[in-house]
């Protein structure tokens, strides 16, 4: 493995580590005695885009990049000019990516990581997610009801929506005007004209039940949301929720039941369809995301998990805390433990 793999004393260092950290917003690390395989790295990570069979670009707290150009054989640690924590990363093609996180830090590549370059920043708000629709046009968002556009690669950004305090977790578009941002007490907005105005959109199903002499507990918060095209998507958050539409979001329905984990990210490819979340938890549809399966033991970690991406029906990636990394070749049928801490 490349030279930036730690050193068996070093595995448990970490170990300890994160067996006394807390930086998740979900206390589920695992309480099975675990085993360390091969470690890229000890960080948690966050996000991951890939592109074809052989490159994948993983992002992380402290700001950690990782890239392959081999599936995953190989490992080498990018370097941006920030130690802040990175959120989310978004590629349109092997070369030209974007990086967000921490204090608003807005990252750009045109050689494949090789060479990360700041633009404008124009908020200290933390940035989760980013979404590019193509090497121009793309759309971040994050704390304080911060969303973010630019037409022009990132060179440019500016503000869109209203400052409200609450976090925005995730945005996808579908093309230039058609797009959501879902976030904390079940948020749900959706644009048809690239953001200049966005209108309020609620799943019933996940709202609470208020109680007859007290408050109502808040609306669970979503943090991922994607679309297959302007009429289906699904969007994901605590409570193991799963929730989707097949009108553009004028209706939306829950599609499991309520849980004890949080859902963080879901990705659909057809009639397929994957979810990764708190506890180590994956769930799997065949019918488009309509009807959910939580698969137990799969992937051996009962760490969260925190993004899913497949390039197409059969490659797929999970990553998540405490350096997990995994990858499938059969479409989620097995899963390559590449990173991380598991259990037998």
């Amino acid at each position: 493995m490349h030279k930036a793999l730690y050193s068996a004393g070093i595995i448990w260092i970490v170990l300890v580590l994160f067996a006394c950290a807390d930086r998740s917003s979900d206390s589920d690390l695992s309480t099975t005695a675990p085993s360390p395989i091969n470690m890229v790295t000890g960080e948690h990570l966050f996000a991951i885009d890939a592109f074809g069979e052989h490159h994948a670009w993983i992002v992380g707290f402290d700001g950690t990049i990782l890239h392959t150009s081999n599936g995953g054989e190989d490992w080498v640690v990018q370097v941006p000019p920030t130690e802040d924590d990175l959120y989310d990363v978004c590629f349109t093609n092997p070369h030209n990516g974007w990086i967000v996180g921490k204090h608003g830090t807005v990252f750009h590549t045109q050689d494949g990581g090789k060479h990360w370059k700041a633009q404008q920043r124009i908020t200290e708000q933390r940035l989760f997610d980013v979404h590019f629709i193509d090497a121009s046009m793309g759309w971040a968002v994050g704390t304080m009801g911060t969303i973010l556009h630019t037409v022009d690669g990132g060179s440019t950004w500016t503000k869109q929506g209203w400052d409200e305090d609450r976090y925005y977790n995730g945005v996808f578009f579908v093309d230039e005007y058609k797009g959501w941002v879902v976030g904390e007490y079940a948020t749900i907005y959706h644009t048809e004209n690239g953001g200049k105005t966005w209108v309020p959109q609620t799943c019933e199903g996940i709202q609470p039940i208020k109680p007859e002499k007290d408050f109502p507990p808040p609306p669970p918060n979503l943090y991922g949301v994607l679309f297959l095209d302007e009429n289906v998507g699904c969007a994901t958050g605590m409570d193991g929720i799963v929730i989707k539409t097949e009108d553009g979001g004028n209706t939306w329905q829950r599609a499991t039941p309520k849980a004890d984990f949080s859902l963080y990210q879901v990705t659909l490819r057809g009639k397929q369809g994957w979810v990764v979340g708190g506890q180590g938890s994956y769930l799997i549809s065949s019918d488009g995301g309509t009807t959910w399966n939580r698969i137990e033991d799969k992937l051996g970690t009962n760490f969260w998990l925190r993004d899913v991406v497949f390039t197409d029906d059969l490659i797929g990636w999970i990553v998540g805390a405490a350096g997990t990394i995994l990858k499938t070749d059969d479409g989620g049928n097995t899963w390559k433990k590449i990173s991380g801490i598991f259990y037998e």
